[in-house]
């Protein structure tokens, strides 16, 4: 039993370098392109080892996504080939835990900044919608890429707009800010107002903080 225990001890122990940024980039604290890519190569290393637990795969993806973004200005950086691993480590994590809602999240995402809202990152979206989640950097991400593609998908979008919409305003004034910058940004802000207009409390509260933003009172 020791014996079959050691591969995951083992890649356990190449994955210790990758913590500190992954702590970092939970506290939401700005962190450089070097501690990425050593924190990437530390969880890379350890997937020689059998037994790579479902969250190490997601946090490859998430450095991967983020060694992505860092890049797009950088001529000399393969992004699309970053895209494209941070699909195959979320995919991997998601067949050993299916039910991540962040997960499926973040593979929508990815595979949108790699070929557009494919029938892949539509699925993708729409399976980390049933399975849940309601921090407010989901909801948001999530409401943001439908009303991106308002016009292409289908109605049961709709619903689902309606519910992070609402979900949004019970995180109180963090979640109407960022409503506000939802509905400068999307393109269709106006599913937004509607959705609020159905309770006027919330509607008031959502076009005081847009007032505030716009420098119009």
């Amino acid at each position: 039993m020791v014996w079959l225990s050691a591969p995951r001890f083992l890649g356990a122990l190449d994955a210790l370098p990758a913590r500190n940024v992954l702590w970092e980039i939970r506290k939401e604290r700005p962190v450089s392109a070097e501690p990425i890519a050593r924190g990437a190569t530390a969880l890379e290393r350890s997937r020689r080892w059998s037994g790579t637990p479902a969250h190490l795969l997601s946090d490859l993806a998430l450095l991967k996504l983020l060694q992505s973004q860092l890049a797009e200005d950088e001529p000399t950086v393969d992004t699309e080939r970053l895209l494209a691993e941070s699909v195959e480590a979320q995919q991997a994590s998601l067949a050993k835990a299916p039910a991540g809602s962040n997960g499926w999240a973040r593979l929508a995402y990815a595979r949108y900044e790699l070929a557009g809202l494919t029938p892949g990152a539509r699925d993708a979206l729409e399976m980390s919608l049933l399975t849940g989640g309601i921090d407010l950097p989901l909801l948001s991400f999530r409401l943001h890429l439908m009303l991106r593609e308002w016009d292409t998908l289908e109605s049961p979008f709709e619903d689902a707009a309606h519910r992070e919409i609402i979900g949004l305003t019970r995180h109180g004034r963090p979640g109407y800010e960022a409503l506000v910058d939802i509905y400068l940004s999307s393109g269709h802000g106006e599913v937004i107002d509607a959705v609020l207009t159905e309770t006027p409390r919330k509607h008031a509260q959502f076009t005081r903080q847009l007032q505030a933003r716009l420098g119009l009172r």
